[in-house]
């Protein structure tokens, strides 16, 4: 399946992503997904149900939309030509509704159709009379009216669509299935006769309503996935107009050229280029830099950054739809847009079983007939083929095992999000971490202290504390935290501060000054020749140089521990960020990474591809944290986000880690553990139908024994997912079955 950003080119393949708003199952997308695969000018397709997405290739001229769309609506959806996450999200809901509703009708006219035909089988033993047997039979028609008309009405409409697409799957059976059982079952009761076949299609309709519920519920929250992307960045912006007032108006009202104003603390919510001031920016939301950078005439600053200081005025260079996260939201989309290995397998057996089954129901037709069995218990042996094969233990394989490990893993500090993940840790090779806000608190803490003469490191400490209380720089929050309730001799007094050079207090006469060393030069200070890393602050009081204070990025507690557990492990553990060289290299000769795994200055874009070409030659996990890491966790098989991720992270990501890293190695045991039942879950679906056709076949199996037959065969399959929480993490052991102990590339 193609797996690429949006719009983009490889070779000279095209590709771009498309919405489809209507699909409610997994055989909708199958459907849409043949159907484009056929239209002119399109070289392959991809559809995935849970992202409401469809991604289109094409080799040299783009199909025209409004063909792809005709197409796609004679099958009964829409296609748009962009994402609406919004759109995506009431459609996930309104599908969960009715589903509800559905099984709701089902469960309460299916005990009632059931009583009537429970005392039929009961007739035997004599538990009813023989006359009381027709009407009974009658009054399970009746009962099951309801089920049959409204709940399975859904399995219709696609099962047919589906087999006019040429690509009939699970709904196409059910659909043949209970028409076959209400058509023999009409024809003996105007017969005269009581052997109807109404309960085990109301049984069939009831199990693939839970069997697609519980699929909805657990793999139908891609849609979050853009909406909270894009939900990061503001709706409003403010305009400098003509005369110089400034006004706010919505961000999409917004043309390219146009001017806009930000003003320290405000986040940008297009694209633009700075025309006038300057400032110090936060772009960890897009690059991961832990430190505020400055930005001056000239440079570009993106949507989503946060303006810490300064007030700057930008000509707009991208609108809504056209900005850098808006392109990252469709790389993601894309990247959902592929199917996991157990996902493909899935479909290939769903749609070998149906022409198998239809196959074998007409040859056990066929057989009786040449035995001299009267056509309508003849027909019965087909639908007993038909219903006993029927794949509901095949469609509950895999969300049974993530509906059932989802609780226990609750309870650990896991959530899952992606379902692709219990398949994606079998044989990790390599865990690349993101820095800052993963490893790292994202806030630095003091190093060292280096006072002047006559200072101490308390008084220079509180003097540092003085000079920048009012600040948002993350080096002044890391004074707070550093002595919070150390009370500061100088707190009153006014406040300057420079964008990217330091702040100056004046009180009275008073005056100190806390920043770079070569903006206390430029201010008449004599500062003792010093490396100046960005991570250090000077101080003066009355033009006296007062001395040095040092930073480090603040080590989460359970980094060192957990990545020497991982290693341990036999995993080659990478360091990937956004931030500089030496930045990354200090931290990771204090994690013990080997400085040919520390990756610096990566973009998000950047990111993703090293993790994409690292997959190539070895399975990988990226551990992050922070918006820019979104793509990197879409993308890779395995995408861990922790701590305080950002929303748009946690959602983007497969497993979504509450507490911290300290629950990586936990977290891929339990995805092996999950991906050894999915694999068991589908070796007894398949198995079941092999070993029940044949005797379904032969005559041995009547329809209700069948439909009974086809819940076991479910009951079997929940009872094998149960054992995903009887699964007990133990207190770190050091082995996890199936690691993979090969070197990863360096």
């Amino acid at each position: 399946m193609p797996d690429s950003k949006a719009n983009t080119t490889q070779g000279s393949q095209q590709q771009d992503i498309l919405m489809i708003e209507g699909m409610r199952c997994g055989s909708c997308a199958i459907a849409v997904e043949s159907l484009l695969k056929k239209q002119p000018g399109v070289s392959d397709a991809a559809v995935n149900f849970a992202a409401d997405v469809a991604l289109v290739c094409w080799e040299n001229k783009k199909p025209p939309l409004a063909d792809l769309q005709k197409a796609v609506a004679r099958l009964g959806y829409r296609l748009h030509g962009s994402i609406n996450a919004e759109r995506s999200k009431f459609q996930a809901e309104s599908a969960r509704k009715h589903l509800q509703r559905r099984l709701a009708v089902a469960v309460v006219f299916g005990m009632w159709s059931m009583m009537p035909a429970l005392l039929i089988y009961l007739a035997p033993l004599g538990a009813v009379e023989p006359e009381v047997l027709w009407p009974l039979a009658l009054a399970s028609g009746l009962f099951a009216l309801p089920v049959v008309l409204y709940s399975g009405s859904h399995f219709y409409r696609v099962g047919w669509r589906t087999l006019i697409a040429g690509a009939p799957g699970l709904d196409s059976l059910i659909f043949i299935a209970v028409f076959a059982a209400c058509i023999i079952s009409a024809w003996q009761l105007a017969a005269g006769s009581h052997h109807v076949y109404f309960d085990a299609a109301v049984m069939l309709i009831t199990f693939q309503l839970i069997a697609r519920l519980l699929d909805t519920s657990v793999r139908r929250r891609a849609s979050e996935i853009i909406r909270r992307y894009l939900q990061e960045v503001p709706e409003q912006v403010t305009v400098k107009t003509s005369t110089g007032h400034y006004k706010t108006h919505p961000a999409n009202n917004i043309e390219a050229g146009d001017c806009i104003v930000l003003k320290a603390g405000e986040q940008l919510a297009l694209d633009g280029q700075i025309v006038q001031g300057h400032g110090q920016a936060d772009l960890s939301m897009l690059t991961g830099e832990h430190l505020p950078q400055a930005l001056g005439v000239g440079e570009e600053m993106l949507a989503g950054c946060q303006l810490v200081e300064g007030e700057i005025e930008l000509s707009v260079t991208a609108v809504i739809g056209q900005r850098r996260i808006d392109r990252l939201s469709r790389s993601i989309s894309a990247l959902l847009s592929r199917k996991t290995t157990l996902q493909r397998l899935t479909d290939r057996i769903a749609r070998i079983l149906l022409p198998v089954i239809l196959v074998a129901a007409v040859a056990a037709v066929v057989l009786a007939l040449i035995q001299g069995i009267p056509a309508p218990e003849a027909a019965a042996r087909g639908l007993a083929v038909m219903i006993i094969s029927c794949p509901c233990a095949l469609s509950l394989a895999i969300p049974l095992v993530i509906t059932m490990g989802h609780a226990h893993m609750v309870n650990r500090g896991i959530v899952l999000r992606d379902p692709a993940a219990l398949e994606a840790a079998a044989e990790v090779g390599a865990i690349v971490f993101d820095k800052t806000g993963t490893l790292t608190t994202g806030e630095p803490s003091v190093n060292s202290i280096e006072p002047a003469e006559q200072w101490t490191e308390s008084t220079l400490l509180q003097l540092a504390q003085t000079i920048l209380s009012e600040s948002q720089h993350p080096v002044a929050r890391g004074l707070r935290a550093e002595a919070p309730s150390s009370q500061a001799t100088m707190s009153e007094g006014t406040r300057e501060s420079i964008a990217g050079a330091g702040t100056r207090w004046i009180n009275g006469e008073d005056t100190a000054l806390a920043g770079q060393a070569i903006w206390l030069r430029e201010q008449g200070v004599e500062v003792p020749a010093t490396e100046d890393t960005g991570m250090n602050i000077h101080l003066a009081h009355k033009g006296r140089y007062a001395g040095k204070i040092g930073f480090q990025e603040t080590l989460r507690p359970e980094a060192a521990p957990t990545i020497q557990r991982l290693a341990r492990l036999g995993h080659a553990i990478y360091l990937l960020s956004g931030d500089t060289r030496h930045a990354c290299l200090e931290l990771a000769e204090r994690l013990g990474i080997p400085a040919k795994h520390v990756l610096s200055g990566y973009s998000p874009e950047q990111k993703h591809s090293f993790v994409e070409n690292l997959e190539k030659q070895t399975t990988a996990v990226f551990v992050g944290d922070g918006l820019n890491d979104g793509l990197a966790l879409a993308g890779a098989r395995l995408g861990i986000a922790v701590g305080n991720a950002a929303s748009a992270t946690g959602a983007a990501a497969a497993v979504y880690l509450t507490e911290s890293i300290a629950k990586v190695p936990d977290t891929l045991l339990l995805a092996q553990r999950a991906r050894k039942l999915m694999r068991q879950n589908l070796f007894w679906a398949v198995s079941y139908n092999a070993l029940v056709v044949p005797l379904a076949i032969m005559g041995w199996v009547q329809p209700v024994i069948a439909a009974i037959a086809m819940s076991l065969s479910s009951l079997c399959v929940l009872l094998n997912s149960l054992r995903m929480q009887k699964q007990v993490l133990g207190n770190a052991p050091d082995s996890l079955p199936g690691a993979d102990t090969r070197a990863a590339p360096a």
